[in-house]
């Protein structure tokens, strides 16, 4: 018998959520929660539990597990999951954080802060990648970060972008990392203004305001929004289609 499907979307900013690739879960039906690992939160259930599992981002480092142990947690959470080959996508700090478990530094980035609608470039190998196929060469997404990560050994690089080129991985079949972000819209920055107005205030970024990431949303969000959707439903359809290894 088929096990039903089920998404543990992990978060360490309660103000974060899936945005635009939300659309792809509702469209399948499928149940999901959210986990507040950061607030505290803890599974009672064994992470088998769940089909798929997507890590949000956050303003913290994914090297600071010292000063937030919660983040320990996490690395043993998804180092069983990894293991158990269920499938992760991470985002920003997500993608951060698998970067780190599977072995790669997670650093600050001497180029500062990319923040803003920024031009992504899929590789070679990206555009040939099942979660993006469909689209563009070249397309548009929202980024705020500054750390930066290595590729992990055994990755396939996925994205560049022209301040920093580890935007996207994959490793083995199961498990995905994306630098920007393909989930927010206006909606989501406005939920998350508090704490994107702090990131540009840290990063003394004068030259943009959370209005104006907010207006230029309301036009870039609608192009991205297909592109949201189609990589969330391959994304959802990777436990079932038998994808050979690369």
């Amino acid at each position: 018998m088929t096990e039903p499907l089920n998404l543990l979307v992990i978060r360490h900013e309660p103000c974060s959520s899936l945005g635009m690739l939300k659309t792809a879960v509702k469209k399948a039906a499928l149940p999901f929660r959210y986990l507040d690992i950061s607030q505290g939160a803890v599974l009672s259930e064994p992470i088998t539990h769940y089909s798929h599992i997507v890590i949000l981002g956050g303003a913290i480092s994914a090297y600071e597990d010292d000063r937030y142990p919660f983040l320990k947690t996490e690395f043993k959470l998804l180092e069983t999951a990894i293991a158990q080959q269920i499938p992760l996508l991470g985002i920003c700090l997500g993608s951060q954080i698998l970067a780190r478990v599977l072995g790669a530094d997670v650093y600050r980035g001497e180029s500062g802060r990319e923040a803003g609608w920024c031009d992504i470039q899929l590789t070679d190998a990206g555009q040939q990648d099942f979660l993006f196929q469909g689209f563009p060469t070249r397309f548009k997404v929202f980024e705020s970060h500054q750390d930066t990560f290595a590729l992990p050994s055994q990755c396939v690089h996925l994205a560049t972008s022209g301040m920093y080129p580890n935007q996207a991985f994959r490793y083995g079949n199961s498990v995905w990392a994306m630098q920007f972000h393909l989930e927010i819209d206006e909606h989501v920055l406005t939920d998350c203004g508090a704490v994107i107005e702090q990131e540009l205030e840290d990063s003394q970024i004068h030259d943009t305001t959370l209005a104006k990431l907010v207006a230029e949303a309301s036009t870039n969000s609608p192009l991205v929004a297909p592109l949201a959707d189609r990589f969330m439903q391959q994304f959802l359809a990777v436990s079932t289609c038998q994808l050979q290894p690369s």
